[in-house]
Order: structure tokens, then sequence, then C-alpha cells
């Protein structure tokens, strides 16, 4: 039976990207698992195995020294290696980068965690948009996970950053947001926020919006955006004849009657509510607010806030569809429209 596992592992396809010791890991534990070795079985000597699997000595040394360190092989002086019982199912850890963590960011991170469930330990890591920290946090860690999921949000597509990203197996490797062409296909990536998808979601919606004269978008600090957004914002304006501004957050600033705010941040909508209050202006009617990102209280604020939301929630399952499935994905997830009372 021990034979035919290693002979069954020299014919077998692998992944080039694994190292060679760690296929030889997996593939023995797997046969344990399966109940194909037995507790007490003797395995090869390291020259046999090495004749047998087509390795060298070093690598099946090494295989064998890792399967003594986790405690599925013990060896005996003079007699060799043994199975010693079957490896302890050990919870799967994934790494999880962001740039910071936002509300949208922690609904996708909360809707990942939800479908995974116990069977997962997540790490969370933030690198602040600075990329030398997203360098230095990704090659402290690679090894230590399962799986990698990282939202390269203000990272360059760069000889030193995609240095770190290729050393990550391939199907271990999920990209959110943005990805990284260089990479080849090897890798799975979700997509929102693509270019063109808020020029098509408030075209969809433009009915609501005909009651006003401009349109502002209110950008934030607070969160990240694609400038993608920018020029699909003036794109939809201009093609539907809105007066239109982009303005730096609404710090003491007065909502005027006849324009709809597009707001991307939640402390801007708390000042844009209070500024309506202030003025007695009647909310959807005379001043009309869309926020970016759904929240559960965002459906009875004020009546009902409108919003834009990149469907964390659904970003969050993909992920976990990825990782349970074992199968790469390259998918984008669009933007949708709730209206409500506000617009």
């Amino acid at each position: 039976m021990v034979s035919k596992t290693f002979t069954d592992f020299a014919s077998a396809k692998h992944d080039s990207k694994t190292p060679k010791y760690q296929q030889l890991v997996n593939f023995l534990m797997n046969d344990i698992e399966k109940g194909s070795l037995t507790i007490g079985e003797r395995l090869p000597s390291i020259n046999e195995a090495s004749e047998e699997c087509y390795l060298s000595r070093d690598t099946v040394e090494r295989a064998y020294t890792e399967l003594h360190r986790i405690g599925v092989v013990t060896s005996i002086f003079r007699k060799g290696y043994f199975i010693a019982g079957k490896p302890a199912r050990t919870k799967t850890k994934v790494f999880f980068l962001t740039g910071k963590i936002t509300e949208n960011n922690k609904a996708i991170f909360n809707a990942f965690l939800n479908v995974m469930g116990k069977d997962v330990t997540i790490d969370i890591f933030t690198y602040n948009y600075k990329s030398d920290n997203f360098c230095d946090l990704l090659n402290a860690h690679l090894g230590n996970y399962h799986y990698y999921v990282i939202m390269p949000h203000l990272i360059d597509e760069n000889i030193e950053n995609l240095k770190g990203l290729r050393k990550i197996t391939g199907e271990r490797l999920v990209l959110l947001d943005q990805n990284f062409p260089s990479l080849g296909n090897s890798h799975s990536y979700i997509l929102s926020n693509s270019k063109g998808d808020l020029r098509k979601v408030l075209t969809e919606n433009v009915r609501f919006m005909r009651k006003y004269q401009q349109i502002n978008l209110v950008l934030t600090d607070e969160e990240y955006f694609d400038a993608d957004l920018i020029s699909d914002f003036r794109d939809f304006c201009e093609a539907n004849r809105f007066e239109y501004q982009v303005l730096d957050g609404l710090e003491d600033e007065e909502l005027q009657k006849g324009q709809l705010y597009l707001i991307m941040d939640d402390h801007d909508l708390v000042s844009a509510i209070k500024s309506i209050e202030a003025q007695g202006l009647v909310l959807g009617k005379e001043v009309g607010i869309v926020s970016m990102n759904d929240s559960c209280y965002k459906e009875v604020l004020a009546g009902g806030i409108s919003v834009i939301s990149c469907q964390p929630e659904s970003i969050g399952k993909t992920i976990a569809s990825v990782l349970k499935e074992g199968k790469k994905q390259q998918t984008t997830v669009p933007m949708q429209m709730v209206v409500r009372k506000s617009i």
C-alpha cells in the first residue's frame, strides 16, 4: 500500500508553483486522511522514496521532517519512519489585507466570515494606502496562510509590489476591487466600481433625478474610491445635461435647494441631514441625497436614504465561494441603486 502511494505520487500531475517537498507532504497527508495509509505502516527510507518519486534526497528528507514536526510521522532509530496518526484538522487561515477598515470593507469581511463559518480564521491587516507597508506586510506573512485576500487600493502595478504577489500560489490569491493584469490569470479577482459602472446605474435611475437642476458629487478622504467614479459622474451629467460640481467634503457647506448630492462618506451624510433640517428644506422634494454604500440604519434614517451600493455582501459571498470550491474566478459585481424617500 505504501509503495503504491509513492508510485501514484510519481505519476500524478502537480502544481509547479508548490514546492516539491510540500507536494509530497500534501499527498501523504491526503492518503492518511483517506485511510490508504494506516497507523503503524512503515514509510520507505529516504533513499527508497527518492528513487520511487524521482525526487532528491533533500526534498524527501524535508518532507519527512515536516510530517514528523506536525506529529503525523514518527521515527525509530535504525528502523525508519512510521505513520503515527491522522493529521489534526486545522482551520483554514486567511490573510485579509486592506488599505483601511471602512464600513464597506467591514461589510465584505462580515459576509465572507458568515458564509465560511467556524472552520476559518481570518486575520485582517491594514497598510494605510502606503506601498512600503503593503510590501512589508505581504512579505512578513508569506507562507503563514492558506489563502490571501488582498484589496490593493492605490497600489501601483510595479516590480516590487508584483514580486510579493507572485510568491503566492495562484489559487491561493484573491484580489478585490483592482486586478493586476501582469499576474496573468492564475489567480482569482473580484471587481466592483469598474469603469462605466456608476454612469450605468445613474442612467438607469435618471428619472428620479430630473426634479433637480444640479447634481453634486461629494468626495471624501475616509473611504477609498476609484478615480473612474469622477469621470463616470461627469460623463453622466454632461450626457443628461445636468449642471454639476465635485465637492471636497461638506464641512460648513449649506445644502442648496433644487440640488441633488451624491455623498460618499457617512460623516458628510450626517452633516447634510443637519443642514436640511436647519434650513427647513423637504428631503426628497426640495433637495435630494444619494449615499454611497448601504447599511441597516440608512433604510430608516430621515425616512429612508437612497443608496448606490457596491454590493459588499455579494463580494463577501463570492470570496467564500472561491475558497470553498477551490476554483479560480474572475468576476465583476455590479453596482446597484436602492431608491428611497431621500431622492
